[in-house]
């Protein structure tokens, strides 16, 4: 299990659809992935967080896909995937209603590039330190990583950044 890395600073990179779709249905309650890295280690050596896990990676790939309406964005349809199961998860949890579901899944249907363009959510280390799960080995980006799952980070409990307006 990988310690809990207690830096001042927890980042996620997610796109406006999933902000919006955790803000409307699921009671302003985010799942999010998150690291004590913003940018792929480049502030220390002792880090191990490749590109697929950095937020500052993962934004700019959003960025470049929304900017430059890319249908065929590999991270656009990985999102509109993890949306779509969590919302499943959600319902088979009696998270959410069948409507509720309903309406998900219309708004995936009916969203557009821009919908996934990129935002950093800013997590401060005390204020959810108690929520953290350290994401497994075997499913972090590299073993050596340090990686977290929130499953229910409150809106209150993180600021939002969007570093560059498309």
């Amino acid at each position: 299990m990988t310690p809990i890395v207690e830096r001042p600073i927890l980042y996620s990179a997610n796109t406006w659809l999933a902000y919006m779709i955790s803000e409307h249905f699921y009671g302003r309650l985010h799942y999010v992935w998150c690291t004590p890295f913003f940018n792929a280690c480049e502030a220390s050596l002792d880090c191990a967080v490749p590109p697929s896990s950095s937020p500052a990676e993962i934004y700019r790939e959003l960025y470049e896909a929304v900017k430059r309406g890319d249908k065929h964005s590999s991270k656009i349809a990985a999102n509109r995937a993890g949306l779509l199961n969590g919302a499943h998860v959600k319902r088979k949890a009696g998270e959410i209603s069948d409507g509720a579901i309903g309406e998900i899944v219309s708004v995936l249907d009916q969203a557009g590039i821009g919908d996934f363009r990129p935002l950093i959510y800013v997590i401060p280390f005390v204020l959810v330190a108690d929520d953290l799960e350290s994401v497994p080995v075997g499913s972090r980006a590299h073993p050596l990583s340090i990686e977290y799952v929130i499953r229910k980070l409150p809106r209150g409990a993180f600021d939002v950044i969007e570093i560059q307006r498309i």
